[in-house]
């Protein structure tokens, strides 16, 4: 038995020393909790955000047949137009029993049986009576007071003026008015009528669609109401539904419409 001797192996030990443990911290933590919350309010305000894209689109205009709408305004009058009271006028007969004639002044005032006093308007001769009969004269005259109530009857006045002159109104008084305010059209009462009528109208052009040329309108009075009517052409036209428009012209028979609409990401494929 033979004895093999294996060569020695040496081994090196190295001794290290241990670190000592760092205390805990949360600082880390709140960092990574800072940064999820800023993604979430980059999200959230991307959202109500969006990125808008603005472009003038070129479309065929679609022009439809003329269409006629008419309204009608009452005129509110808001003038007035005062008509003065009026003072009734008449006729008085005078007759002169005596053999002496008279002269009547003018300005001599008489009261009927219901206290209208009225006034003569001239002086008059008035003849003397004879063997043939009475001395007549007539003369004009009005009413004191201007209104309705001069309108005295036949013999509302029968008068004896001294001791042979008599003063009847053989006939009524007419004339006499009280006073009137009447409510006048002014001007601006129509010019306010057609506005009306003009503003009611356009609501209801504006309902229908979008106008290719300016309304045409023609206006009327009769019987203090205005009437408006007006003709108007329409063209209409249609974008993607994701598209809102800001604004349309007509130049010839394509419309400009300005577009804007939230921007779509862009894919990029990559193999």
């Amino acid at each position: 038995m033979q004895r093999v001797e294996e060569p020695m192996e040496t081994i090196h030990l190295y001794v290290v020393r241990e670190e000592e443990k760092r205390p805990y911290s949360l600082l880390p933590l709140f960092f990574a909790f800072l940064c999820l919350l800023s993604l979430v309010a980059l999200t959230l305000y991307s959202g109500e955000h969006p990125l808008y894209e603005h472009e003038t689109l070129r479309i065929p205009a679609q022009f439809l047949p003329p269409e006629y709408f008419s309204v009608s305004e009452p005129i509110i009058p808001t003038g007035i137009k005062t008509y003065p009271a009026t003072n009734a006028h008449g006729t008085l007969t005078l007759t002169n029993g005596s053999v002496v004639s008279q002269e009547i002044p003018k300005g001599l005032i008489f009261a009927g049986k219901d206290g209208v006093e009225v006034v003569t308007d001239a002086a008059v001769f008035l003849p003397a009576g004879s063997a043939d009969g009475y001395g007549v004269a007539t003369v004009s005259a009005h009413a004191v007071v201007a209104g309705e109530q001069g309108n005295i009857a036949a013999l509302d006045i029968n008068l004896t003026y001294g001791t042979a002159m008599y003063i009847r109104n053989l006939s009524s008084f007419h004339g006499g008015k009280r006073r009137l305010d009447v409510p006048i059209v002014t001007p601006q009462d129509k010019q306010m009528a057609i506005e009306n009528a003009r503003i009611a109208l356009a609501r209801i052009a504006q309902m229908k669609a979008l106008f290719a040329y300016p309304c045409k309108q023609t206006a009327q009075v009769k019987n203090s109401v205005v009437g408006l009517s007006m003709a108007c052409q329409y063209v209409t036209y249609s974008v993607p539904s994701y598209m809102k428009v800001t604004h349309i012209r007509l130049v010839g028979k394509n419309l400009l419409v300005d577009v804007i609409f939230v921007a779509h990401p862009h894919v990029m494929v990559v193999k």
